[in-house]
């Protein structure tokens, strides 16, 4: 009697965890399927910053993607963006369903919205990624919040709001929170960051920088050319 148990307990298990993979599976689809109506676009933006250490002005410019992984940010002034989180990148990874498996780990609010907690888990260790987690909207199919931990640049933070262009899994509004230490800084500003450290008694590693991006002005599936992303700015 206790073996059948031990059987049943055991099949039960398994059931749950095949269960919450496929749960996680669809979910994850349903990101995707938002976001392949979306071949290009064009869209202005607003980059305001928060870097311990270091100042950097506000600046407006212009958003460019290409399916499936080309992105750009045009503007005049000097700034910098973490790649690897980008929603562009995210959805582009998303996308690859053979590159990694898929764990539904549970249910978190952000905000006021209930959301799926998601880990991606690369099938191979030669890439950035180590893990990435998400939380999605399975209703609207959004991902509010992501967290994706990568090799050379520590963990980033992703918030996300949706306005208009919710139903093609466009932001609104993309914030950006990074482990300052960790991320690679261009050199004019990594040496302001590491002297206002030294001076504060402070190690960099120890500060979150914030970047806040605001879309507006979508133009989307027009056909955009490849050039604009190999292009010198003006």
């Amino acid at each position: 009697m206790n073996k059948i148990l031990t059987i049943l307990l055991c099949l039960a298990c398994y059931s749950s965890i095949a269960f919450a993979q496929d749960d996680a599976k669809v979910i994850i689809s349903g990101v995707n399927k938002k976001f392949a109506q979306v071949n290009d676009y064009t869209a202005d933006v607003f980059m305001a910053f928060n870097i311990p250490g270091v100042k950097i002005k506000s600046l407006s410019g212009k958003a460019f993607y290409k399916k499936p992984d080309k992105f750009r940010i045009k503007a005049k002034g000097i700034f910098f963006l973490p790649k690897q989180n980008m929603g562009q990148d995210m959805n582009a990874m998303l996308a690859d369903t053979k590159s990694y498996t898929t764990v539904l780990s549970g249910r978190e609010k952000v905000g006021s919205t209930d959301c799926a907690v998601v880990n991606i888990i690369p099938l191979s260790n030669s890439g950035e990624l180590v893990i990435g987690k998400f939380w999605i909207d399975p209703i609207n199919s959004l991902i509010l919040k992501s967290q994706i931990t990568t090799r050379n640049n520590g963990t980033i933070e992703t918030y996300n709001s949706f306005g208009a262009n919710a139903a093609l899994g466009l932001p609104s509004r993309i914030e950006v929170r990074v482990e300052v230490g960790k991320f690679k800084v261009p050199k004019m500003l990594a040496g302001d960051i590491n002297k206002n450290s030294k001076q504060q008694g402070n190690t960099p590693a120890s500060k979150t920088g914030v970047i806040k991006i605001d879309f507006s002005n979508y133009k989307i599936n027009t056909k955009l050319k490849d050039v604009v992303f190999t292009e010198k700015d003006e």
